[in-house]
C-alpha cells in the first residue's frame, strides 16, 4: 500500500475522522478571514479543510505532493485540487498569503520543502505547520499518519524553521494519548499532564524576509516532472487558465 493509499484509509476510518476534528480544530482559528487572503494547502490536507471554503478567500489552492491527482475539492463547485511536488511547487514567488503544511515535510527534503514554502510566501506570510513529534507516542505506531515518515524534535525543527526563513510564532503539541483502542479517551488529561509527549508538532511561523526569486527549471526537469496535474479542471479563481502546467514566471 503506498502513501496516499493508506493516507485515504486512515483518515476514511472512525480513528482518522476523529483525530481529523481534533486538528482541523487547531488549525481553523491561525486560518487568516480577509476576503483578500490567498491560501495553500499542501500535503495531503484535504481531512482538514472541512468548514473552509475557497470562495472565502481571494486564491485558494489544495494540493497533494502525495504522488496522485487529489479528488474534487471542494465537493460542491469549481474544483480548485491539483497534485504537484513539494519540493518544487509550480507557482509565482510571493504568491500566497498562508500556506497550510501537513504530511509534506516529512515524507522528502525539510529543507527544500521549506525553501519551497518561503518562496510563494508573501512577505510577513504565515506558514501552518504539521508534522510529527519524535518525543511523542504517535511516532511508533505505523497504523497512524504519523507514524509514517520522519518525526521532529522541538530544536530540530526550530533550526529547520530560522533557516528556512521562518519565525516561529506560537507552538504547541496535540493528540497526546497513544492511538490504541480505549485510550483515546485520555488524550484531553494527558495533554493537560504531559503537553510536550503529543503526537504532532503544530507551529505557526511566519516569513521574515521578503520574496524569493522563483527558480527557473530547466526543460529536462519541467518533462520529468510537470509543474502541475489537476484532478479536473482548476478553478480559473485559484488557477490562472493562460497557464495551466507551470504557473511560475520564467
Amino acid at each position: 500500500m503506498d502513501l496516499a493509499e493508506q493516507l485515504r484509509t486512515f483518515y476514511a476510518g472512525r480513528d482518522g475522522r476523529r483525530d481529523a476534528r481534533i486538528v482541523a480544530g487547531i488549525v481553523a482559528p491561525t486560518v487568516r478571514r480577509e476576503a483578500n487572503t490567498r491560501f495553500l494547502a499542501m500535503g495531503y490536507p484535504r481531512p482538514l479543510l472541512a468548514g473552509l471554503s475557497p470562495d472565502k478567500f481571494e486564491r485558494a489552492v489544495m494540493l497533494s505532493s502525495c504522488g496522485v491527482p487529489q479528488r474534487h475539492w471542494p465537493r460542491r463547485g469549481a474544483n480548485c485540487a491539483v497534485a504537484g511536488y513539494a519540493d518544487d511547487l509550480p507557482f509565482s514567488g510571493a504568491m500566497f498569503d498562508q500556506v497550510l503544511m501537513v504530511h509534506a515535510l516529512e515524507h522528502g527534503d525539510p529543507r527544500a520543502i521549506l525553501h519551497e514554502a518561503e518562496r510563494v510566501l508573501a512577505p510577513a506570510g504565515d506558514l501552518i505547520l504539521i508534522v510529527p513529534n519524535r518525543a511523542g507516542l504517535w511516532t511508533h505506531f505505523e497504523t497512524t499518519p504519523f507514524g509514517l515518515g520522519r518525526p521532529f524534535g522541538r530544536g530540530e525543527l526550530r533550526r529547520l524553521l530560522w533557516d528556512g526563513g521562518f519565525e516561529p510564532i506560537s507552538w504547541k503539541t496535540a493528540l497526546v494519548a497513544p492511538p490504541v483502542a480505549g485510550l483515546r479517551w485520555m488524550d484531553g488529561l494527558l495533554g493537560r499532564a504531559v503537553p510536550r509527549l503529543g503526537g504532532i508538532h503544530f507551529v505557526l511561523a511566519r516569513k521574515s524576509g521578503g520574496p524569493a526569486a522563483a527558480r527557473v527549471r530547466s526543460a529536462s526537469e519541467r518533462a520529468r516532472r510537470p509543474g502541475l496535474v489537476p484532478a479536473a479542471p482548476v478553478a480559473a479563481r485559484a488557477m490562472p487558465s493562460r497557464r495551466p502546467r507551470d504557473l511560475r514566471q520564467r
